[in-house]
């Protein structure tokens, strides 16, 4: 793959990340009735997942064809 190809790939995969993230931490704060201490380690992961994806997409669109 050239960078060019490698670079649209990662930018539709971490885009894809952001909108997974979003449904999992809407998922972990109103659909899950476990304990409170569950529901926070929960939504703690779904924040870290989002910032991660984020970060990631930020960091391909940074990236032209270095």
């Amino acid at each position: 793959m050239d960078k060019k190809n490698l670079r649209i790939l990662n930018l539709c995969l971490y885009g894809g990340a952001i909108i997974i993230s979003f449904v999992a931490l809407y998922a972990f704060i109103f659909v899950f009735d476990n304990g409170i201490v569950w529901k926070v380690i929960l939504i703690i992961i779904g924040i870290c997942w989002l910032l991660s994806a984020i970060s990631g997409f930020i960091k391909n669109l940074d990236n032209k064809d270095k």
